[in-house]
């Protein structure tokens, strides 16, 4: 009975991706690959979402720089490009989720979905209203 039991369990994980999930989780060079992969500088454009508001279009430009000691943290620097010149709009701490595939900033409250060389997501004010959706491609 413990035989089967060892074996059902063992299919469970291989079944559900467990165990590769786990893997991953625990090797550095996963967790290094992303930092490097985040880390850089990305370029897109952010669209008003409240329209009459004081928001307008802009093509920004983010820059991530990897926080040393700190896996999945990152020094972002967010600027706006206005008559071919970077504006700096603030900086701040960053963190990536591994789990979602997410790097957001808690202030302001900017989330996005990192896929490749693609991020993607929304910049929501602290009443819940989402203002801004923002669209980035890493500089190759």
């Amino acid at each position: 009975m413990r035989t089967a039991r060892k074996a059902m369990l063992a299919l469970w994980f291989v079944a559900t991706g467990v165990g590769t999930c786990l893997g991953q989780s625990t090797n550095p060079k996963a967790v290094g690959d992303v930092d490097v992969q985040i880390a850089g500088t990305w370029r897109g454009n952010s669209v008003c979402l409240v329209k009459g508001s004081a928001c307008h279009d802009e093509v920004n430009v983010y820059r991530f720089s990897k926080l040393a000691g700190r896996s999945g943290a990152f020094s972002v620097t967010a600027s706006k490009v206005t008559a071919d010149k970077e504006i700096v709009m603030g900086s701040g701490e960053w963190t990536y989720d591994a789990s979602k595939h997410v790097v957001e900033s808690k202030a302001p409250s900017i989330r996005m979905a990192v896929d490749g060389n693609r991020m993607e997501g929304d910049l929501t004010l602290a009443d819940g209203t989402v203002y801004r959706h923002i669209s980035l491609k890493k500089n190759e």
